[in-house]
């Protein structure tokens, strides 16, 4: 079964996200020259997963993409994060370590769980070394193998969302810089958190993109619960790691809701605020990509620098 971390690359590759209305599905070229750049985009309505695997794999034929390699996304509500002081053990020893500690953490038996680990960034503040497990139910896993094994794409790797934009921070001029990037789905926001590429802190929250269009004029009080979400978020990062002030916040989308929001906004934060700018060619001319897709998008440029 691959691997949440493991990928290889070819001309171009590909990122899925099955969502609850559709499929987000990004295609990127990894040639030298045009590393990156988005070579098709879509969203596919569709409901339940066999009609998810049918609207995919017609997308796959049409576009003639059989064998590509692919990243898939694997929903919020199937996988889980948890930080943990890492175990004091050799490496060969790690994820059995890690099994114990999460063992009560799951409602699952942990023999049934796909687990993987990543090391978290050392705080200056904190001697301890800490890392996150992701554990999701190997059922689960399989599901998600099989659904993109019909499809005819060749999956590469299956990533989480919470982790899948130190992806977008690697392919763009995101260098040496503390950054955050704030995404919106309709329901949904998530702000992630990065110092020199390396991923601090990612938060879920439950504001999305709709109530941001819905904010009006009369829209204060739901920018103001937003800002407060990401005072949260730089509270804990600036007090757990010690590492500065944030200078740049990039968001998704671009939108005449997200505009006004972040107009309201700058007014009381000090670092900037950008729009994340990500273009799809059609019928000659450059179009953004569309709202549903930019985790779709972080997880194609996997692997890409």
């Amino acid at each position: 079964m691959p691997g949440f971390f493991t990928s290889k690359n070819k001309r171009s590759q590909v990122g899925v996200d099955f969502m609850p209305t559709g499929v987000a599905v990004v295609e990127v070229m990894t040639a030298r020259k045009v590393q990156g750049q988005v070579k098709r985009s879509d969203f596919l309505p569709a409901v339940g997963s066999a009609e998810q695997v049918k609207v995919l794999r017609d997308w796959v034929a049409q576009n003639q993409l059989q064998k590509t390699n692919c990243s898939c996304l694997i929903a919020n509500h199937d996988v889980q994060s948890f930080q943990l002081e890492k175990p004091a053990v050799e490496d060969d020893e790690l994820l059995q370590a890690v099994n114990w500690k999460i063992k009560d953490l799951i409602s699952y038996d942990v023999e049934a769980a796909v687990v993987d680990v990543f090391q978290l960034p050392p705080s200056p503040k904190s001697p301890a070394s800490h890392i996150n497990a992701v554990v999701a139910n190997e059922d689960v896993v399989s599901g998600y193998v099989e659904s993109i094994k019909q499809t005819g794409l060749i999956l590469q790797v299956i990533d989480v969302h919470d982790l899948v934009t130190r992806n977008y921070c690697r392919a763009s001029d995101v260098l040496d810089s503390t950054v955050a990037v704030l995404q919106f789905t309709d329901n949904e926001g998530l702000v992630t958190f990065y110092h020199k590429q390396n991923l601090y802190v990612a938060r879920n929250f439950k504001i999305g993109l709709l109530d941001i269009e819905a904010a009006l004029d009369e829209g204060e009080a739901t920018y103001d619960s937003l800002l407060l979400e990401l005072q949260r978020s730089m509270d804990y990062f600036e007090s757990s790691y010690g590492l500065g002030m944030l200078q740049k916040m990039i968001i998704f989308p671009q939108s005449p809701g997200t505009e006004r929001m972040a107009k309201y906004i700058q007014n009381y934060v000090s670092y900037e605020l950008e729009f994340a700018e990500i273009n799809v060619g059609i019928n000659g001319q450059q179009q953004p990509l569309d709202t549903h897709c930019f985790p779709a998008y972080c997880a194609a440029l996997r692997g890409i620098q």
